[in-house]
């Protein structure tokens, strides 16, 4: 009996452990909240839409591409009709943001957009960037990165080699597409 009632006790320790470490503060968390609802826009990327056939790329930049393991990207679009809604899911978004286990790379503003660029991860090999791009005016996006050993001070010199590639230009165009709507 009294091996009983400690497998009983201990069961319901483990399961309120369980339930209390899920952390409803993520991103994670709010994009899969979020990826079905009809006034966001979902897409994937994964690196294979690229086509790098005419980039040359040093074996490092290799490397830094192959830590790529894809991009999602959750937009929520601000008409006069959902402004309100817009401003509470910007807040949640932030909110997310502000989250403890992501480190704030920098934070600027350009032209009415304001961004917003956080990682996960160790500090010279980030396994998430996440970006949140906001204006009053459009919407917000919400940009995840997420690959393996990332090095954030090699990402712009990769960047500027891939804008050689031809990109998959169905995918981008939908982003586009939904704020001019």
């Amino acid at each position: 009996m009294k091996s009983f009632i400690k497998t009983i006790c201990f069961s319901f320790l483990f399961a309120l452990a369980f339930v209390s470490c899920k952390d409803e503060n993520s991103i994670q968390n709010y994009f899969v909240d979020h990826q079905d609802k009809p006034e966001f826009l979902t897409i994937d990327f994964a690196p294979d839409m690229f086509d790098l056939s005419e980039v040359e790329f040093s074996e490092d930049q290799k490397n830094i591409y192959n830590s790529f393991e894809k991009v999602n990207v959750l937009a929520y679009k601000v008409t006069g009709d959902n402004k309100e809604n817009y401003d509470a899911e910007l807040n949640k978004a932030v909110t997310i943001f502000k989250n403890d286990k992501y480190d704030e790379l920098m934070e600027f503003s350009d032209n009415g957009l304001k961004f917003r660029v956080n990682t996960m991860g160790a500090e010279d090999s980030v396994d998430e960037f996440l970006v949140l791009a906001s204006s009053s005016d459009l919407g917000f996006a919400i940009i995840r990165v997420i690959g393996d050993n990332m090095q954030p001070e090699k990402l712009y010199q990769l960047i500027s080699e891939m804008q050689k590639s031809d990109v998959d230009g169905n995918q981008l165009k939908k982003v586009m597409d939904y704020f001019r709507e």
